[in-house]
Formats: C-alpha cells, sequence, structure tokens
C-alpha cells in the first residue's frame, strides 16, 4: 500500500470530519487518495489561508472533543499554521497536524522551502516528529493519534518527505486508542469527601476540563454540598442560569467569585490550570487555611501554582461520578446554606448593575452587541469569539444554557472568529453558530467567508467595529495619556461581504442593529451567511482596567 493510501485510509479510522489546508508539493497525492473513495470520501477543505484551516480544525475539536486534520506544504504553508496549533496547545485541544518536507534525498542542503519542521512545532505540540523512513509512517500516524488523544489532549505534528509519497511500505495497521481510568483510590476518595462534607465555605472553581458532559455532574456536586460554583476566566462550563453559579474569576470577573475564592475553606478545583488571567496575574489568593482539591488530566498542573492538599489525576468523566456517589444526597447544614446565599445575593446586585448600564440607543455600544445578540438568538446558539475588548461584554450579557455555547480562545488568538465559526458549524450543524470579531481580528481572516459560502456553512458574522485594537488603545490611554499605532481608519467592512456574494449590513443605531440581527437569523436559518458591520462607540469594556482582585 502506498504511503498516501496509507495515510487517506487512517485519516478515515480516525474519522476526521475534514482534511484541511492549501495544496502543495506532496499533498496533491494524499488529496487524491482521499478524493478516491468512492463512497462518502472525505473532504478536502480548501482554506484561504493556513492559519484558517488551523483555527477551523480547532474550534471542530473545542465542540467535539474528536481531532481533525490539517496539512499545509513545507516552510511557507506549515509555519502559516502556527497560530492555530498554538491555540489548540493552549487551550489543550486534539489536532493533527501533517506538514510536507523536502525530499530526505535534498535534506540539509537548504532546498527549496527547507527548515526544520519538526523542531518548529516543538514548543506548541504535545509532540513533533518527521519522518525519515517511510515504513515507520503508518506506525508514527498511529502513535501521533495516541498521543493527541491521552492525557491532557492536544495538537500532534508528523512531518512527511515528500518524495515517500509513493513508495508502496506493505499492509496498513488501524489506529487504537487505550483506554483510560480514573486514578483516585478508594481511600483518597473517602478524605475527599470527608474534607468536602465537613466544609463550611465549599467552593468549586470549574474551569476549561470541565466539557458539556461532565456539567451536570459538577452541578449536581455544588447542588449536595450547597456550594457556589466560580467560573474560570472566560469559560462557561455550567449554564449561567444555574443557580449556584456566582460569576466568573480573573481580568474583568464577578465580586461575587472574589468573595467566593477569597473566603472558602475548602475548594474543589476541577479542570482548572489557574492561568495568569484567571488568577490577575497571580494576584489571586486562597484563605491561608484553606483545603484545596485539585482534579486534572496533567499531573503537571496540580499544585503548580496553589499547593493543593489533595490531588486527583484522571478525566472529570470518571472521576466526577466518582465524587458525587461518595456525598450525600444535600448538606442540611445551616452555615453552609448562608454561606451560598451570601454569594448568590452578592451575585444577584452584580448582574443588576450590569442590566442596568446602556448606551444611548441613537448609537450602539459594545455592550448592547452583545446583548442583543443574546436576546435573538437561539438559546442554543454556539457563539464563537475572536480576541479583543468587547469579549468582555459577551462573557457578561451573553448568557448559555450549557457548557460548548461559548468559545473564546484564550491563546487570545486575533482572527479565530470567522474559521471558528465554521468548524463550530461542521461539529453542530443543528445548532445556529455566531461569530462575534473585533474589526481587527476580522481584517485577519475575512477570506474565510467565501470558505463558509463554499461549504454552505452558514453562520452569523457580527463585527465590532470601533476602528481600533480596543484592549491596546485602553492601556495606552491609560499610561501613557494618548494612542499611537492602534487606531484605524474608518472602514466599511460589510463591503467586504459583496466580493463573496454573502448579505450584508452596515449599522451604527441598535434599531438598525436589531434589524441586522432579525435578518441575519431569517438567512442562516435558510441555508445562507450574513455579515453585519457594527460601528460603535469608543466606550470599552473596564474590566482590563478595573482590579478584580482587590488585596
Amino acid at each position: 500500500m502506498k504511503v498516501c493510501d496509507i495515510i487517506a485510509k487512517w485519516c478515515e479510522d480516525i474519522d476526521t470530519p475534514f482534511v484541511a489546508g492549501i495544496p502543495a508539493s506532496g499533498m496533491l497525492e494524499i488529496i487524491e487518495s482521499l478524493a478516491q473513495k468512492e463512497k462518502d470520501p472525505i473532504p478536502f477543505v480548501l482554506t484561504r489561508h493556513e492559519q484558517g484551516a488551523a483555527m477551523m480544525a480547532c474550534s471542530y475539536a473545542f465542540h467535539t472533543g474528536r481531532p481533525a486534520v490539517v496539512m499545509a506544504s513545507k516552510a511557507p504553508g506549515a509555519t502559516n499554521l502556527a497560530i492555530g496549533v498554538m491555540s489548540a496547545y493552549i487551550e489543550s485541544i486534539p489536532m493533527i497536524i501533517l506538514t510536507q518536507q523536502v525530499s530526505n534525498e535534498h535534506e540539509l542542503l537548504e532546498a527549496f522551502e527547507e527548515i526544520d519542521l519538526a523542531e518548529f512545532f516543538k514548543s506548541i505540540t504535545k509532540w513533533s516528529v518527521q519522518a525519515n523512513n517511510p515504513r515507520r509512517i503508518n506506525s508514527l500516524l498511529n502513535e501521533a493519534y495516541t498521543r493527541a488523544m491521552s492525557g491532557r489532549k492536544g495538537p500532534v505534528h508528523v512531518a512527511l518527505p515528500y518524495n515517500f509519497m509513493n513508495v508502496d511500505v506493505g499492509p496498513y495497521v488501524a489506529p487504537v486508542l487505550p483506554s483510560a481510568t480514573a486514578a483516585v483510590s478508594a481511600g483518597s476518595l473517602a478524605r475527599i469527601s470527608q474534607a468536602l462534607t465537613g466544609a463550611k465555605r465549599p467552593l468549586i472553581i470549574a474551569g476549561g476540563g470541565v466539557r458539556s458532559e461532565t456539567q451536570n455532574d459538577v452541578t449536581g456536586l455544588a447542588e449536595a454540598l450547597n456550594a457556589p460554583i466560580v467560573a474560570s476566566w472566560l469559560r462557561k462550563p455550567v449554564s449561567d442560569a444555574h443557580p449556584n453559579l456566582v460569576g466568573m474569576a480573573g481580568i474583568g470577573g464577578s465580586p461575587a467569585a472574589y468573595s467566593a475564592i477569597k473566603n472558602a475553606d475548602v475548594v474543589l478545583t476541577l479542570g482548572c490550570r489557574f492561568s495568569e488571567q484567571m488568577t490577575e496575574h497571580y494576584r489571586m489568593r486562597f484563605a491561608p487555611d484553606v483545603r484545596l482539591i485539585h482534579v486534572d488530566l496533567d499531573p503537571a498542573v496540580i499544585s503548580r501554582v496553589f499547593p493543593a492538599e489533595f490531588g486527583v489525576v484522571g478525566d472529570m468523566a470518571d472521576v466526577l461520578p466518582l465524587l458525587r456517589q461518595a456525598l450525600p444526597a444535600r448538606s442540611d447544614d445551616p452555615q453552609v446554606a448562608q454561606w451560598l446565599a451570601g454569594l448568590q445575593k452578592q451575585h444577584a446586585e452584580y448582574r443588576a448593575q450590569l442590566d442596568a448600564q446602556a448606551t444611548d440607543p441613537s448609537a450602539v455600544g459594545g455592550r448592547e452587541v452583545a446583548r442583543e445578540l443574546r436576546r435573538a438568538l437561539p438559546a442554543d446558539t454556539k457563539l464563537v469569539l475572536d480576541s479583543g475588548n468587547y469579549l468582555h461584554w459577551a462573557e457578561q450579557f451573553f448568557l448559555v444554557e450549557s457548557a460548548g455555547q461559548f468559545h473564546y480562545p484564550t491563546s487570545g488568538a486575533m482572527g479565530f472568529g470567522i474559521p471558528g465559526a465554521i468548524g463550530a458549524k461542521i461539529a453542530s450543524p443543528d445548532s445556529f453558530v455566531c461569530a462575534l470579531v473585533g474589526d481587527g481580528g476580522f481584517a485577519m481572516t475575512m477570506g474565510e467567508l467565501e470558505t463558509a459560502r463554499r461549504l454552505d456553512v452558514p453562520i452569523l458574522v457580527v463585527i465590532v467595529n470601533n476602528a481600533m485594537l480596543g484592549h491596546i488603545r485602553m492601556r495606552q490611554d491609560s499610561r501613557y495619556g494618548r494612542s499611537f499605532g492602534s487606531v484605524f481608519t474608518k472602514q466599511h467592512l460589510a463591503r467586504v461581504a459583496d466580493a463573496f456574494e454573502i448579505e450584508s449590513a452596515e449599522v451604527s443605531t441598535l434599531a438598525e442593529f436589531r434589524d441586522a440581527v432579525a435578518r441575519g437569523v431569517e438567512l442562516v436559518n435558510a441555508g445562507k451567511s450574513m455579515l453585519i458591520d457594527a460601528h460603535v462607540t469608543d466606550e470599552l469594556a473596564p474590566g482590563p482596567l478595573d482590579p478584580w482582585w482587590k488585596d
């Protein structure tokens, strides 16, 4: 069996929904092998930039937990993948990256487009190798898949010399994933249960490791303990409507989340790395006598930032049901109930303050964009964000019913919104998908609008257009009293959609925005995409400059 055919068969066996990228030398044989499958061939998705391919795959895996495959040519195409690969690495999202490499006969001769790709990807992948023997490619691919999907998931990379593609290397061997079990003993489970049930001020911190399939176990634990839930930064791991949720930790976080973390006596931390943004540059502190229980797939994460009395290495899907079984049905301690009630009251007051804020209706502000999208879009909408100041308003006003509906790439990658929305729609074809992007991020990947149209993937794209890099300008104004190098000229981005025959609207008032969103819902439900260019006020979300951790 030829190498190119083995790669195509392997893509089929790992159930990738697509192989995305831009064709080039060495990839053509693989693409042809993909296309030769008579029934249900794996589509090769041509993107406008390799960055878009990697971001699309990253978003797809965020919503499904399964990896997609991205391919790129030698140095220029491969390095273009980096920002999307980096995003997957930081968010622990599986992805398979296959890059072409120069012929091994020409290696180290400074051949055309030659760089050491295995070394290039090492710092942003779980594993990065180059195949130096065509007979090893099948086993390397199988190992890559195992590494991507085992433990703390993430992207993996295999570089393939292009002269290997037509080499016959013998029979194909299918990939097999090993089974995994929770690494929690009965003894440690009993001690953890005793600590939680003995708490007077219990707290659950839910991070990105909490997925949609485990959210009910998290809320079940909170209900059994009468414990508040705090979400890690820009994650929405449970429904915003759940009464035990008291807000988000970190930059732009809620006052109740601050109070809960500062005063809790026992903290159950689930799938959280205590990132810089979540701890507000590591200023966050627990109570001096806190008992910290930390559950995560990655043993290196446990006790790295805060020392844990109990560390559990395991998958949430395995560990959380065991914890629920070990706890009583519901805490009846009045002191614990009072603790939760006080935090709920504080959070309700904060929500009321947020809801009272508004921009003059003769204009439209960033908060109104998020608020009106929430009001007009279906309840199960998946919102995919780019990087920008407006994301704080999205966190506050775009409330979700379930985990997995809100995806901000915590890598901070600009340009993620449109390709991310395409990946989300492929992952969830029956869900309404909206990309909420800043004008800076939109311009980086706006060509992927054509990809969405060509693939018949209907998405709503909403641009928060304030003609600036809001985060940067806010910091400049605060530090130096002026902005420099962070402001764009006036831009009519709705006109970009015309180039791809996508309907668009340019709006600058609340009434115009509401009408445009209503039209967008109508079009997306009819199978077409729409772009809304919302020219918003200069007001910026204060979260980045308003300290959350007060001590």
